[in-house]
């Protein structure tokens, strides 16, 4: 590897028969309007004070040379490199003499006097992005600026330089574009080029630049490995990356290969781990470049579907996948992976997957509701599928097996049933939960007839939302008015739908009537208002009734349904315990334990402590750290439970590798309980809910 310092200018740019190409791997041109304006500063800066300005390095390789004509790679830069040369495409824009514009020209395209090389089109530019890019800088370095993509974000800098060009010479009558060029001219970077021996090390060399530009995210790393080790690199773009990406859009594309991961890997992983988790994943599955490819498309085709939905499914399905989004549920795609594979094999069909998936949007919906915390959800999607089809022939009842499974749990994971669900729907705060409210309130009113279009809605409350009512409404409330509106102010029986919601505000029941019945804009809402229009007055019996007559109306809308054919999953050798009562562990043998939904098999108590402290290591690691740190013991005992000094410690365990932290062990099953239940409580986790583990005598 060769280090110089160079000029982007007089080492790049200005050079003639030379093109600069970014390899697919490489990630799309996104440098912000921020960092374009302080480049600008900078090179006005530059040329004011005379002085050199860094702005980098450009890692680049000798490709091929074709006709005299030197083709490079740019491994790093590209980013800054493709916003000068916009900003030297704005200022020939800008310049209002031929002489400037065509001295400037000159810098951008490869120039061929005596027709010696064969320049053409593909040669002629000195810059040549990733094909989406390219075709836009085509169109501006063309003068088709009208037939660009205005999202692109060589139009927007494009634009966005223009506009900074012009201002900078309409303040500074000094000012020219000679000078602004003079400025770009003291642009200087670290020029690393890779020898010959380098080639096929991209990767590597590229994972240990610090580049000064955008930071990469986890679709950016991973896009680089599994396209810069691949000879075969364009044909990959094009036929996998490339539709991925267009087929997720760049804001998805993280989240996805987080789930993606975390559906593929033991544990879970967060994004900082992340692409050495993928990495592990790609070396330790011995996959081909090509078939890690294959594998994401397939995955992100079935995302896609999650996120969207498809019109080759049926509508229920779409309505089911469009609910678990409307109310982010998205937790639930660990599992919806293996169930759509299961589709797609044609192992279960459309009224099967129908039927799952209604169960899950339900699901959710009782446990939002019920407002039963959401921590354990992860590990228990992550989890669900193995462990309600670890007998093959389960498939056979699909939904009875799962409905079976869920049923069965005695966590809080539990289905929660019609009755404390039809007792939170009543009397719960549903305001606060604004998506969830609306969802449900637009499925009342949408049931069984034409559908109302619900854009333009909003939440009203019938008693309003001030707590200095007017006497109207406090008459109206009775004495108990302020009780009264504080519990049941935001419940359902006190909420609908409306289209002018700042115009009902607090006025009274009377006129709020008159509004709903007789609006300007007609919402064509009924079901909503049929308890409220005929009412003469509107108090606690009446929003409880309400109330009533809307949670039975959800309980048909949204109903779980009873297995066929009960699936049992229980072994009568084994019963579960929590970790309040230590002694239940004494003279029992341990085969697996439950945290925060997920299930992990387990042979002894020993290596259950262990197993549960790098969990919760994983969840949230500052805890265990801390306690390291300082040598803290739990109360009663005399030997730290983590220590960063292995001669602190009972026994040489290192809690994870890497760590260098190392945990007590060599426990009685008592004692191990005991470990366990003091780090739960360190954690604020709930002793009765979000542990449990199963033994027998």
């Amino acid at each position: 590897m060769k280090i110089d310092k160079g000029s982007f200018i007089n080492d790049f740019i200005d050079k003639n028969l030379r093109q600069y190409s970014i390899p697919v791997y490489q990630r799309n041109y996104e440098w912000s309007s921020e960092q374009c304006e302080k480049l600008f500063e900078d090179i006005l800066q530059a040329h004011k004070l005379d002085r050199y300005h860094f702005t980098g390095s450009v890692v680049y390789s000798l490709l091929k040379t074709e006709n005299k004509i030197d083709y490079y790679v740019i491994i790093d830069g590209q980013q800054r490199l493709t916003t000068i040369y916009i900003l030297i495409k704005a200022l020939i824009d800008v310049a209002e003499t031929e002489g400037e514009k065509d001295e400037l020209a000159s810098v951008l395209f490869n120039v061929d006097k005596f027709k010696k090389y064969n320049i053409d089109d593909s040669s002629k530019l000195k810059l040549k992005p990733i094909k989406s890019d390219n075709k836009q800088l085509m169109l501006l370095m063309s003068n088709e600026v009208n037939k660009m993509d205005k999202s692109s974000g060589i139009y927007k800098n494009y634009d966005l330089f223009c506009r900074l060009a012009k201002d900078a010479l309409e303040k500074d009558e000094s000012l020219t574009i000679e000078k602004i060029y003079d400025g770009i001219e003291h642009l200087t970077c670290a020029t690393i080029k890779l020898e010959d021996e380098e080639k096929g090390k991209e990767q590597e060399i590229f994972e240990r630049i610090n580049s000064t530009g955008v930071p990469l995210n986890l679709a950016d790393k991973i896009r680089n490995f599994v396209l810069m080790t691949d000879v075969d690199q364009d044909r990959l773009y094009e036929n996998y990356w490339l539709v991925i990406e267009q087929m997720l859009g760049n804001e998805h594309l993280s989240n996805f290969f987080l789930d993606y991961l975390n559906f593929k890997i033991d544990g879970f992983t967060r994004e900082k781990e992340a692409y050495d988790n993928f990495k592990l994943l790609f070396k330790n599955n011995n996959y081909t470049n090509e078939a890690m490819l294959s594998e994401l498309l397939h995955y992100a085709t079935l995302y896609h579907i999650f996120l969207n939905g498809d019109e080759s499914l049926s509508k229920d399905i779409n309505n089911a996948l469009d609910g678990l989004r409307k109310l982010k549920q998205s937790t639930v795609y660990l599992f919806l992976f293996n169930v759509f594979d299961d589709y797609k094999n044609g192992v279960i069909g459309n009224q099967e997957l129908s039927d799952v998936l209604h169960l899950l949007l339900n699901y959710s919906i009782r446990r939002l509701i019920c407002e039963i915390g959401s921590n354990s959800l992860r590990g228990l999607y992550k989890t669900l599928y193995s462990r309600v089809f670890n007998r093959n022939e389960n498939k056979n009842h699909y939904y009875d097996a799962i409905i079976s499974f869920l049923s069965q749990l005695t966590s809080k994971d539990a289905i929660p049933s019609d009755e404390m669900f039809s007792l939170a729907l009543q009397e719960r705060n549903l305001y606060r939960k604004h998506a969830l409210c609306k969802y449900l309130l637009i499925a009342i009113e949408n049931q069984g007839k034409e559908k109302i279009d619900t854009t333009s809605l909003s939440i009203e409350h019938i008693m309003p939302q001030n707590k200095n009512l007017s006497k109207v409404w406090q008459t109206m409330l009775g004495e108990s008015w302020e009780h009264i509106h504080d519990k049941y102010l935001h419940t359902l029986g006190n909420l609908t739908l409306t289209g002018y919601n700042s115009e009902l505000g607090d006025k009274p029941f009377d006129v709020k009537k008159d509004l709903l019945e007789n609006p300007e804009t007609p919402t064509h809402i009924t079901v909503l208002y049929s308890d409220v229009l005929n009412k003469g007055e509107w108090n606690e019996k009446t929003i409880k009734e309400r109330a009533s007559r809307l949670t039975k109306v959800i309980l048909k809308l949204f109903p779980i349904k009873e297995a066929t054919e009960i699936i049992d999953f229980s072994d009568p050798r084994y019963k579960e315990y929590k970790a309040t009562d230590p002694r239940n562990a004494t003279y029992k043998y341990v085969n697996y334990y439950e945290l925060l939904g997920e299930k992990v098999t387990i042979d002894s108590f020993a290596a259950m402590v262990r197993s549960v402290s790098a969990k919760l290591y994983d969840y949230d690691s500052s805890i265990i750290k801390n306690m390291a740190k300082i040598n803290e013991t739990f109360g009663g005992w005399t030997i730290p439970a983590f220590s960063y000094d292995i001669e602190k410690v009972k026994g040489d365990h290192e809690l994870k590798k890497g760590t260098g932290i190392y945990i007590s062990t060599g426990y009685s099953a008592y004692d191990c309980i005991c470990f366990i239940r003091a780090l739960l409580k360190k954690y604020d986790l709930d002793l009765e809910e979000d542990f449990v583990y199963s033994a027998r005598t």
